[in-house]
């Protein structure tokens, strides 16, 4: 079983599954979430319980991030082309098992003084390869005329 909450303990959630994917991101909205990026645990939404859900923002057309309203914490990630939420890593209770990160994608907007580890994980200068079509392909199906 894998928990988390954010830092007050208002939001929480768990799951039985094990992450996709661990990610690093060097976007800018992550930054301005207070750290040089954010690191995620991406788990299919489906298998994702939430105890108390986060509070959402929208900053984009494809995305919402989940927050917690009384403490502020930045808790998760969604985009609405994929059947995946992503939680930040720093919300997962300490202790648990995870894997390494496997990408680091938007480093086209990380900071200059940030130095990526040689960890062996992919990198990407926007997201990692495929999204954007697939991305782009659920934005024409949402502005097809309904029959």
């Amino acid at each position: 079983m894998i928990k988390g909450s954010c830092a007050c303990g208002r939001v929480q959630y768990q799951t039985q599954s094990q992450p996709r994917t661990v990610t690093a991101c060097h976007c800018g909205t992550c930054q301005k979430a207070g750290g040089p990026f954010l690191a995620f645990a991406g788990f299919p939404t489906s298998e994702l319980q939430w105890i108390h859900q986060p509070d959402l923002w929208a900053r984009s057309d494809f995305a919402d991030r989940g927050y917690c309203k009384v403490c502020g914490s930045s808790v998760s990630m969604r985009y609405y082309v994929e059947d995946i939420t992503y939680v930040t890593l720093g919300t997962i209770e300490p202790g648990t098992a995870l894997p390494r990160i496997g990408a680091h994608i938007f480093l086209k907007e990380k900071a200059p003084w940030v130095v990526l580890p040689d960890d062996g994980a992919e990198r990407w200068d926007g997201f990692g390869p495929g999204f954007e079509k697939e991305l782009a392909q659920w934005r024409r199906q949402r502005l097809r005329p309904k029959l």
